[in-house]
């Protein structure tokens, strides 16, 4: 008895009978009009029926060579005789579509997710690192990049758009790569961008409130997190998140490993760690860390990848040199020493915990002062509280631009004095170039400056345009100077 023919079969038909040759699903589609290619089937998503037709027509001046939409349009209004496909809830058959196409690879590439508040990208980086390292090829989608690590190019998105991420993952398992890590953010995994990718692990980092002005909330924010489960094999998680923790549904314990920074919860978690004797136990196996690797990497992004290279079955002395042989990543905790102005220390650092978290990992009795911002048309909230973290951890702060997108840097400016107790602890330079060269300048031979906010990023964005500026390459430029 033969199979009946489902709307999916129809559209794949469609999709075959008119795009071009390629043997490739991502070449033969787009849903981004703006990215149509002659001779692509342009997918149109848009809800609003209007916007849908501005992009079909828009479609077919680029040369598409047909298209599908979940709106009945006329010829009239087309102005074209391109075929086209009907299809109500289209959006809904887009993952469809790829997981159809990616059945067909015979390869099996294992896929890692990583989602957290804090630390996605470089527990992404070292991770790809320690594989690497162990002569393994490794994929990357992040918002550091896409590509074979760690040769990666420039990605807008911490999650790509659903497209833009089947098309590389897609190029991924056929160029045989034995693992795939997907940087995965709380917005991309709401919004369906990765639906329908089989994770063979994920790290849920840590949960802590952050992207409010998107979820609104944090029982809807931890929500969208922790929907990574759903599609992953083994899940490794913090059990010092209490969020994360709270929120968490154990109805599938084998599916669990917990690491912590705890040692006393050796009985619960996998993988632990004892401050005192600078060692990770996993069970009762002992990683001794070095004095380099305890100052340069956070020790959670340590503990998730030990979790990790042990549940693949690396030998505890593979582990042990993994972890002890890691380089840094530019722009996250980044040291730069200078002869007489003190030590600098770049960071990423953007939401509340980060922010806690790197003053108590560099807890010092030295001169700080911390330069920092915070980005425009976000969750307004955290700006006070932050800038109270800075202020009772530094004894001189200079508030300076970072993101402010859209908003009116004087708007972002009000909310961050709020959290400052003393006028006189702080100075407001909004251009971010001539704050570095005011602390600069203003650094002794003893002090300690943090540069927080932008890490490694090359630009700031600013009404609506990208102003080229890299902390660390200008702060360089400054030394070079001073040092010549």
């Amino acid at each position: 008895m033969s199979q009946a023919i489902t709307n999916l079969d129809l559209l794949n038909r469609f999709i075959t009978l008119n795009g071009d040759n390629s043997k490739n699903l991502y070449d033969k589609i787009s849903i981004d009009s703006r990215e149509v290619r002659p001779g692509q089937v342009f997918l149109s998503l848009d809800m609003n029926q209007h916007k849908n037709l501005i992009n079909v027509k828009h479609a077919i001046k680029k040369g598409a060579c047909a298209f599908a939409s979940s709106f009945q349009f006329t010829r009239k209004q087309l102005n074209s005789s391109v075929p086209y496909f009907i299809q109500k809830d289209l959006k809904g058959y887009i993952y469809k579509l790829y997981k159809t196409n990616l059945e067909k690879l015979e390869f099996k590439t294992k896929t890692i997710g990583v989602t957290g508040t804090n630390g996605k990208t470089s527990t992404v980086l070292l991770l790809a690192q320690s594989i690497t390292n162990l002569k393994k090829k490794v994929g990357v989608i992040s918002s550091e990049g896409i590509g074979l690590y760690p040769l990666l190019k420039k990605n807008d998105y911490t999650t790509p758009p659903i497209d833009v991420v089947y098309k590389n993952y897609s190029k991924f398992i056929e160029n045989k790569f034995d693992y795939v890590i997907i940087e995965s953010s709380s917005q991309g995994l709401d919004q369906g961008r990765l639906k329908g990718i089989c994770f063979d692990y994920s790290f849920i980092l840590n949960i802590y409130s952050d992207h409010l002005d998107y979820h609104k909330n944090i029982k809807s924010y931890a929500r969208a997190k922790l929907s990574i489960i759903q599609q992953s094999k083994c899940i490794i998680l913090n059990n010092d998140s209490d969020t994360l923790m709270k929120e968490l549904t154990t109805k599938d314990k084998k599916k669990y490993t917990f690491i912590s920074n705890d040692v006393r919860n050796k009985q619960n978690c996998l993988i632990t760690y004892n401050d005192e004797k600078k060692n990770i136990y996993i069970s009762n196996k002992i990683i001794k860390l070095t004095e380099y690797t305890i100052l340069n990497f956070n020790i959670y992004s340590l503990l998730f990848i030990c979790a990790f290279l042990y549940l693949e079955d690396y030998k505890n002395n593979t582990i042990k040199k993994a972890i002890n042989n890691l380089n840094t990543l530019p722009g996250r905790r980044q040291i730069i020493n200078t002869k007489k102005r003190g030590k600098f220390v770049i960071d990423y650092a953007h939401t509340i915990q980060s922010f806690h978290d790197i003053f108590m990992n560099f807890n010092s009795n030295s001169n700080i002062t911390t330069l920092f911002g915070c980005g425009g048309d976000r969750d307004r909230s955290k700006r006070k509280i932050i800038a109270k973290i800075v202020d009772s951890n530094s004894s001189f702060s200079i508030i300076t631009e970072d993101n402010s997108r859209n908003e009116n840097f004087l708007s972002i400016l009000y909310d961050i004095k709020s959290g400052f107790a003393d006028k006189k602890r702080y100075i407001v330079i909004e251009s971010r170039k001539k704050a570095i060269e005011y602390l600069f300048k203003n650094s002794k031979k003893d002090s300690l400056n943090f540069i927080l906010g932008k890490g490694n990023e090359d630009y700031i964005l600013k009404k609506n345009k990208k102003i080229r500026h890299n902390d660390i390459n200008y702060l360089n430029l400054l030394i070079n100077k001073d040092e010549s």
